[in-house]
């Protein structure tokens, strides 16, 4: 039950970084006759897409934060629990963990056996599955809203009662290694990056990969594991996040049956903040060659700006570097043979630097330079451009379609809102889009442009073919003597 790690990059779905956002001033009033559990807090209602359902936003006494969407414009409900467990959590030595629990949680719990989980979900007419990043898991499941009881019983027995035994453990254990061989030590790329990014984000916790180290996978212990699970997987460094054809109150009261007895404190281990000072890689190349057919490069620009509004900038940027008669940018790119595929983007981290990236891929008879000249010549040319009433109206134009498209599907829309709230704590952060996009002026896009996309400050990464540059397998040597 697998699937990679989302990138959203439209301007409705771009609630990526996290920053510190007051709710309190967009407090509702409470519906006179909403009777509360015992314990649980109200802390916000309201929405972000406008015509779209209205969104509660409650806290549990253990902790856990509730987000309910009732919408009953369809039957099908969805289910979204995101932990603050991701590979960040994690320390050279027990890599790995985050993403074995992604395997794990479909295991046998301390009061259900082996497959339960599977069987019921496909009873209800239910489909589950789960993903891994470097800052987060989420378990998500969709089903008929009537199979709510059922649901939210077999969701809560996971997260309270995991039965962390063999053979499960070492079962699992098995199945990452396997995986692990198969997506990257197997794939000249994956592998090459892996190299790659072990030096240039070395003593950050974004130096090893979701999956973990090969040592560390293979070394993992049932011990290491049940610690993981115990400093993490608790009810106040958890959301859930739930909508569909449900009455608040009552949906509200059923959670709180099922999981107000999770027990448990989260232990964050130390800071997560990168100690190395980003002017340590800038102007670096972390480059190396694998037996690959298409090469990856990526330009690196590191910021301290985790702003909602640097995430706005960046899809402006985009759209005005895809506004020409010859087509996007990444047309642009594959007519004059520069490279095959293009794209910009703010990364996903949370509470560290959020590097802007261009991504590149290239065949073997195109080069790196000649692609890297003409992003920063286009670059350039896009942030001279003036933020005109029109541009401002394709964009709000674009808004409004993305908008309509996500409030269409239940599962989008939760995970929409999830976004908002895992990243930023607010769940309403995108509704100041149109705000944002109305108020740009062009002196505040060119500064925010020449300070994001320094060239003095950049690094690039990238895996070549054979003879371009040292073999990956020498990388790391040879840094370590530099």
């Amino acid at each position: 039950m697998k699937c990679g790690s989302a990138l959203r990059t439209s301007l409705v779905g771009i609630s990526l970084l996290c920053s510190s956002v007051a709710v309190s001033s967009r407090i509702q009033a409470a519906p006179a006759q909403m009777r509360l559990p015992s314990g649980v807090t109200l802390l916000a209602i309201g929405q972000a897409i406008e015509g779209a359902p209205t969104v509660y936003k409650f806290k549990l006494a253990n902790g856990l934060k509730v987000l309910i969407l009732p919408d009953s414009r369809n039957p099908l409900a969805t289910l979204r629990v995101k932990l603050d467990a991701g590979s960040n959590r994690e320390k050279l030595g027990t890599t790995g963990l985050a993403h074995f629990f992604e395997h794990m949680m479909f295991r046998k719990t301390q009061v259900t056996s082996e497959g339960h989980y599977d069987r019921v979900l496909a009873g209800v007419g239910g489909r589950g599955n789960a993903a891994t990043s470097t800052d987060y898991v989420v378990y998500e499941s969709s089903f008929p809203g009537p199979a709510l009881d059922k649901m939210l019983e077999l969701e809560s027995q996971r997260f309270k009662l995991l039965d962390l035994q063999d053979p499960y453990f070492t079962t699992e254990k098995g199945a990452v290694i396997s995986e692990r061989r198969l997506r990257y030590e197997n794939d000249p790329l994956q592998r090459g990056m892996e190299i790659i990014r072990r030096t240039a984000y070395k003593s950050t916790p974004y130096e090893w990969l979701t999956i973990g180290t090969k040592v560390d996978v293979e070394q993992m212990s049932i011990e290491e594991a049940r610690t993981f699970y115990r400093d993490f997987y608790t009810p106040d460094n958890a959301q859930l996040f739930l909508g569909g054809p449900f009455n608040v109150e009552n949906a509200l009261q059923k959670i709180n049956d099922a999981f107000s007895d999770w027990n448990g404190r989260a232990k964050i281990q130390g800071a997560r903040r990168s100690e190395r000072a980003e002017q340590s890689v800038a102007g670096k190349d972390f480059v190396c060659s694998e037996s690959v057919f298409e090469e990856q490069h990526t330009l690196q620009f590191p910021s301290e700006d985790n702003s909602y509004r640097s995430n706005i900038l960046i899809q402006v940027l985009l759209q005005i570097l895809n506004d020409s008669p010859d087509g996007t940018m990444q047309r642009r790119m594959t007519k004059q043979k520069l490279a095959t595929s293009f794209g910009l983007f703010k990364t996903t981290w949370q509470k560290t630097s959020q590097p802007y990236v261009a991504w590149f891929k290239l065949n073997r008879q195109q080069n790196w330079p000649a692609a890297s000249d003409y992003f920063f010549k286009e670059l350039q040319k896009a942030l001279s451009r003036p933020i005109t009433p029109e541009l401002k109206k394709i964009l709000l134009k674009q808004q409004e379609v993305e908008e309509a498209e996500v409030a269409q599907k239940m599962s989008s829309l939760v995970e929409f809102y999830e976004w908002n709230e895992f990243f930023y704590g607010d769940f309403q952060i995108s509704a100041q889009t149109k705000k944002i996009i109305e108020s740009l002026t062009s002196k505040e896009f060119q500064a925010w442009g020449r300070d994001a996309f320094s060239q003095k400050k950049a690094f690039h990464m990238g895996v070549t073919a054979p003879g371009k540059a040292i073999p990956c397998g020498d990388f790391e040597k040879t840094a370590a003597l530099k």
